[in-house]
């Protein structure tokens, strides 16, 4: 689907774009009220990855990767907005293509941290340590990185959140500047934002990846999309991983942060990964080397089962490179 008619279409159900960046359209997720707990995505966490030659799709860090149908017979269920067959028949009326870029984007703005005292109400992430054992996370790991759990907590908007866990995204000062919860009893995911806390404030940095503060710059470092995958492949010994928690594009602030180290790609065995991948490649102009977790059955790396099954995917020969065993811990 071209960049102009998915734009027509998208102005048509209503959704503005935040950002675009050649094929890929950054917008607040229209599925929001559907799936995500908040009801919300005041934290652009979407977009759809534009495919000139085929069918385009979505991704969001929340509702996964999905097809246009799909998103299409959403808003037809959800609003009585029927678009399939416009889109089917590439039938969008035209409009002048034209980028609508949200204020935040167009200043730069000193990065806020998390007040101390917001991180201070939830709980030590031992209490979920029977969860994180079932995801094969190491408890002493979950504290490295600041994990904590959400037992009970009623908002200033009076929504309550239990039964969660707490996943700071903080940088090299160790800092928090984002939080993300992760529902232990489903697979809802949401962000923390002032208001929830009953702050008239913003937190949070463009530029952030999950385990930043562990960064060694001396070495390759491998990207990842969830913070999860980041946790699985510490527990399993492997060293310098770090998660875009979103998606990513070749001219997104956080890419450049690591314009000058070796960059290796860890993304998802699907089709939003490989686009992920694609981008990466984008901005450093050559082919980089790609982790394939298929080749174990899985998805990402927060499934890879045992170190066994980490090394077949890392013994992997791609251009002569072999991981170094200094990576391990």
């Amino acid at each position: 689907m071209r960049k102009k008619e998915l734009l027509n279409l998208l102005y048509a159900l209503g959704v503005q774009p935040v950002d675009i960046i050649d094929n890929w359209v950054q917008v607040s997720c229209p599925l929001a009220d559907v799936n995500h707990i908040s009801g919300k995505d005041a934290n652009p966490s979407a977009g759809f990855s534009i495919n000139n030659k085929g069918k385009s799709v979505f991704h969001c860090f929340v509702c996964g990767t999905r097809s246009m149908e799909s998103i299409l017979n959403t808003y037809k269920w959800k609003r009585g907005l029927d678009l399939i067959g416009d889109y089917l028949r590439g039938e969008v009326t035209e409009q002048e293509e034209k980028v609508e870029y949200s204020e935040k984007f167009g200043k730069k703005v000193q990065p806020i941290p998390v007040p101390e005292n917001v991180l201070s109400q939830f709980k030590p992430i031992d209490y979920a340590k029977e969860y994180l054992s079932k995801r094969g996370i190491n408890l002493e790991i979950a504290r490295d990185y600041g994990l904590k759990y959400c037992e009970r907590l009623i908002t200033a908007q009076n929504k309550i959140w239990k039964n969660a866990i707490l996943t700071p995204i903080r940088d090299k000062d160790f800092k928090t500047y984002w939080l993300h919860f992760r529902s232990i009893d489903s697979k809802f995911f949401w962000h923390g934002q002032p208001k929830h806390f009953g702050l008239n404030m913003e937190w949070g940095r463009q530029d952030s990846f999950f385990g930043m503060e562990y960064l060694d710059v001396t070495k390759p470092v491998i990207l990842v999309e969830g913070a999860f995958d980041v946790l699985r492949l510490k527990t399993l010994g492997l060293e310098n991983v770090v998660a875009t928690h979103g998606g990513i594009n070749h001219k997104s602030k956080k890419i450049k942060r690591l314009k000058n180290l070796e960059v290796i790609c860890g993304f998802d065995a699907d089709e939003a990964g490989h686009e992920f991948a694609n981008s990466v490649e984008r901005f450093f102009n050559k082919k980089l080397v790609k982790l394939d977790w298929k080749k174990v059955g899985c998805k990402d790396p927060g499934e890879i089962k045992s170190k066994e099954d980490l090394d077949k995917v890392l013994n992997t020969k791609q251009e002569n490179f072999k991981f170094p065993n200094k990576w391990r811990h």
